[in-house]
């Protein structure tokens, strides 16, 4: 029986890379020489990739998303025989950050007699892929809701009142709706809550 020795490449996680220029050349992949971010902070690193995983880093960076694609298609019309560098870094002042995405990372190798062989240090990545991630919940979110629900409560017991026949005056009171902004919220609130 013949032993045949697999490895598996290393696959890790990152939520944040930047990126100082891309290189790009008439193959499908890009090269981006960039930043990693670690525990310890950023690290140099190269990474390649493809444009189906650019396209997702660029659906979570709003605010520049537009600029870096522009220069990239600027590139890709005017681009000749070999490979083009976009340095966003001179062009933006600093690279540009990809934040917000789990970035699924892996390291280059190859094949060599049935065995993966890792042919880079730990400088080198390829992004498999790099999925949005979804933007954290405010922080006020559960208290807004509960403010909301007692705001509909009291308005409920107002209505309760008034269908015992207390006069309106007596009604707000006694519900804690004296004051006329809190007694609009408690109505907004209470249909809101579908009544």
């Amino acid at each position: 029986m013949k032993k045949v020795t697999t490895q598996i490449a290393r696959v890790q996680e990152a939520a944040a890379i930047s990126v100082g220029q891309i290189i790009l050349d008439n193959s499908h992949y890009l090269t981006i020489w960039g930043y990693l971010q670690t525990a310890d902070g950023w690290k140099r690193c190269d990474f390649v990739t493809n444009y189906e995983v650019l396209n997702n880093m660029f659906r979570a960076m709003e605010e520049k998303s537009e600029a870096v694609q522009m220069a990239i298609v600027q590139k890709l019309e005017q681009m000749q025989d070999g490979p083009e560098l976009i340095d966003l870094e001179a062009q933006f002042g600093a690279p540009v950050v990809f934040d917000n995405i789990r970035f699924s990372l892996s390291k280059p190798h190859y094949t060599r007699e049935d065995e993966w062989v890792d042919y880079v240090n730990e400088y080198c990545f390829y992004i498999d892929s790099a999925e949005v991630l979804p933007a954290p919940a405010a922080p006020y979110t559960e208290e807004i809701g509960n403010c909301m629900s007692q705001l509909a409560q009291c308005y409920s017991l107002y209505l309760g009142y008034l269908e015992l026949e207390f006069d309106e005056a007596s009604a707000r009171q006694d519900a804690a709706l004296t004051d006329d902004v809190k007694f609009t919220l408690a109505y907004y609130a209470w249909k809101q809550e579908g009544n």
